[in-house]
């Protein structure tokens, strides 16, 4: 049979530039769609529209002489928005914000697309970002959240989206150490490739155990997330006696004992009656990190004073970082680097009165001169070099305002929360909706503020989106972090189907796209990585492969040099159902080796384009043959691009070896050999398969079996697929039965197994 491997071999370095090489080569194969960038205008006052709003005259300066006012709280207008093809698109919108800074929702064929800031007086068009819309009919509606905004017209056009890199991706720290630039370099490596997976832990003494999310992620979906989030609110906080909850003992056994990364946060409370305070700890509830209780000030605590020497303010704050400084100076001496996320949301709901925290209740210039202070007093006093400075944005007009600069801040991160609806009609109770968007305007709109400067992240999230959302929508968040359960209002935000179904997490976790623990590389800490920005310079050659002329492509990049092979093959006519294309290569023993198959899928840009990729370690016979499944691949695709990776410094079995040159020498396709078990065909039987069929049984149009994939599933019984099928490969997988006993006679028989 063909040697099928596994998707979750070799490295990720391997997988991001066989992304980067396929995106490239889509260019070069001719779009068929028909041209979708002509600028398509809307009306408001033609919306579908409810509350208390509507239609008012304007002849001087609207379009048309009339406009739509969104008076109320619960006002809507709805457009119908019809484009020629399915694909990624601009939305701008003309606005007046007659009665002062608003703030509204826009919403995509029903999902909630994040918040929107109004700021003009007078009539402006506004840059919503850019959705993906679909071909025909499209519904675009502008939901209130302040009211009091007038809108004039929405116009559409087609997205020329700009590449998914950041500039600057060398820590902002000039001393920073050998670790936290090496993580800092494979974040540039993935960014825009895959997303890195993440999960909040709950605070110690919070309503269950510390493991619960991790154990449970493990659980269902077989693995653990790569990132795991931490806050020194507690261990850094005078009024609570600065307790130490492990927190530091817990990130070493992450990052070191696990080979995780670690990502902390700071809610550092302040006492609620500043002026009388004398030192020392105070009950909980006589404490607080907002800006606001019940509309009012939650505090006396001067933000501005906080980086004013001489002020009590100034004492209190430089007392948390000395004790924080000293828990960063552990990890530094262990080797651990930390993605620190001090002062987040600062902006909160918008504009220079809208923070929810102390440190932003004083407005941006106040919150800069903060974070700065915060910036040297770490780094330059208390020499934690150890740190990447993760900055909360938000999408707003006004967000840029609160930027401290890119002198101090390596990551901007973004808070996604866009499941849980507040509706001012209904007491500003929260209400809980399914939104698993992958919010790209919001993504794409934080990358252009910045200039593409920094990498962006999700830095926390209530629902995490699908990978065919992150991938369809083109949104490529560096990481996401899921918010632990039973946190504010008791909402589980990882277990709720509100935010995130089993179905889903499995998926998300499984995929290829998704980065977990077990994927991070072995010199995740230990790269060799300069002072100066990674640059790429990219140099072609041609040679020959067995008398065929193909092209070989080499990307240098600071500490790294990648090596591509291209060949195009023909493939099999009409159907590819349970077709498989050989394909052997030979190269240094022990390579990390990657490629894929690609094809013109016949869409328009920027889908016009696909990919299935492989990736495997060179025997050490010096040949490596992989079995790459064609099933996905439509009937009236007739030719396709092989293309092969490998890398000069990728250490496999535990030997690091030298460039050498990376050869195809035998094409062939053929039919896939049936494996009793091997519900997804890709030549091995564990947990994955088991998974798929579960996939299967709960959604089957959402997560099909191929015709071969069904005839391996079925091991029970021989009538279909059924659950009983997944029991009996998790019982392979457990060792409870072998897989030489498969199939199972019968429901009967394979009870007999479980006792």
């Amino acid at each position: 049979m063909f040697s099928l491997i596994k998707k979750r071999t070799g490295a990720a370095i391997m997988a991001a530039a066989l992304t980067m090489n396929l995106s490239v080569a889509a260019a070069t194969i001719p779009a068929t769609a028909a041209d979708t960038s002509n600028v398509l205008k809307f009306e408001f006052e033609d919306g579908t529209m409810t509350g208390t709003g509507g239609v008012k005259d304007d002849d001087a300066s609207a379009s048309g002489g009339k406009y739509y006012y969104l008076e109320s709280n619960s006002d809507t207008c709805t457009l119908k928005v019809t484009v020629p093809e399915t694909g990624m698109y601009n939305i701008t919108v003309r606005y007046q914000a007659a009665y002062g800074e608003k703030i509204q929702n826009l919403y995509v064929n029903g999902v909630d697309q994040g918040q929107l800031s109004f700021t003009s007086k007078e009539w402006t068009d506004l840059d919503c970002g850019t959705v993906k819309l679909n071909k025909g009919d499209n519904e675009i509606m502008i939901k209130s959240s302040w009211g009091w905004t007038n809108f004039d017209y929405l116009t559409v056009s087609s997205a020329d989206l700009p590449e998914i890199k950041a500039t600057q991706t060398t820590p902002c720290d000039p001393k920073a150490t050998a670790e936290t630039k090496s993580l800092m370099n494979y974040f540039a490596e993935v960014y825009g490739n895959h997303i890195i997976s993440g999960q909040q832990e709950i605070y110690q003494y919070g309503p269950h155990g510390l493991e619960t999310e991790f154990e449970y992620l493990k659980d269902l979906t077989g693995h653990y997330p790569a990132i795991r989030g931490f806050d020194y609110g507690n261990r850094c906080c005078e009024l609570f006696g600065a307790n130490d909850d492990g927190s530091t003992d817990r990130i070493i056994d992450w990052v070191k004992n696990k080979g995780g990364i670690a990502t902390a946060s700071f809610h550092l409370n302040v006492p609620k009656d500043f002026k009388n305070y004398t030192g020392g700890t105070v009950p909980f509830e006589q404490t607080t990190y907002s800006a606001k209780i019940d509309d009012k000030p939650a505090t006396d605590f001067v933000t501005a004073n906080a980086y004013k020497e001489g002020t009590k303010e100034y004492d209190y704050y430089r007392a948390a970082l000395k004790r924080l400084a000293t828990e960063f100076n552990k990890l530094e001496a262990e080797g651990v680097p930390v993605v620190w996320r001090p002062l987040h949301e600062a902006e909160g709901s918008g504009g220079e009165n809208g923070s929810w925290f102390w440190w932003g209740k004083e407005g941006s210039a106040v919150y800069k001169e903060l974070w700065k202070y915060t910036y040297k007093t770490l780094t330059e006093d208390f020499n934690c070099h150890n740190l990447i400075w993760e900055w909360n944005s938000y999408n707003y007009e006004t967000s840029p305002d609160w930027y401290p600069g890119d002198e101090y801040v390596d990551i901007i991160g973004y808070d996604k929360y866009n499941c849980t609806v507040y509706l001012q009609e209904n007491d500003w109770k929260p209400s809980l909706v399914h939104n698993d968007s992958a919010i790209s305007s919001t993504f794409y709109g934080i990358m252009q503020k910045y200039n593409s400067a920094k990498m962006v992240s999700m830095a926390e999230n209530d629902c995490f989106s699908t990978v065919d959302n992150l991938q369809s929508e083109k949104a490529g968040w560096l990481y996401f972090c899921t918010w632990y359960d039973g946190g504010s209002d008791n909402i589980n935000f990882l277990s709720n189907p509100t935010f995130n179904t089993k179905e889903d997490t499995i998926a998300m976790y499984q995929s290829d796209y998704c980065l977990t623990l077990d994927e991070m590389p072995d010199d995740l800490y230990t790269r060799e990585v300069g002072d100066a920005p990674i640059m790429s310079q990219t140099t072609t050659s041609t040679g020959k492969v067995t008398g065929t002329t193909v092209t070989t492509t080499t990307t240098v990049t600071t500490g790294y040099t990648f090596s591509v092979k291209k060949k195009t093959v023909a493939l099999p006519e009409g159907s590819k159902n349970d077709k498989a294309m050989a394909i052997t290569i030979s190269a240094a023993p022990g390579a990390s080796v990657g490629g894929g198959i690609g094809y013109n899928t016949g869409l328009p840009e920027p889908d016009n384009w696909a990919a299935i990729n492989y990736d495997g370690i060179v025997g050490a016979d010096g040949k490596l043959v992989v079995n790459v499944n064609l099933t996905d691949i439509p009937d009236d695709v007739t030719s396709a691009e092989v293309q092969v990776w490998w890398s000069n410094i990728q250490k496999t079995i535990d030997v690091p070896y030298e460039i050498e040159d990376c050869e195809v020498y035998t094409l062939g396709t053929g039919a896939l050999e049936e494996t009793l078990g091997d519900a997804n065909c890709d030549g091995t039987v564990d947990i994955s398969d088991a998974v798929l069929i579960m996939q299967n049984q709960a959604n089957p149009e959402k997560y099909p079996l191929s015709a071969a994939g069904a005839k391996n599933a079925d091991v029970v019984a021989n009538d279909g697929v059924t659950p009983l099928d997944a029991l009996a490969i998790q019982m392979i997988e457990a060792k409870t039965i072998a897989l030489k006993d498969l199939p199972i006679a019968s429901a009967e028989q394979l009870e007999k197994y479980t006792k």
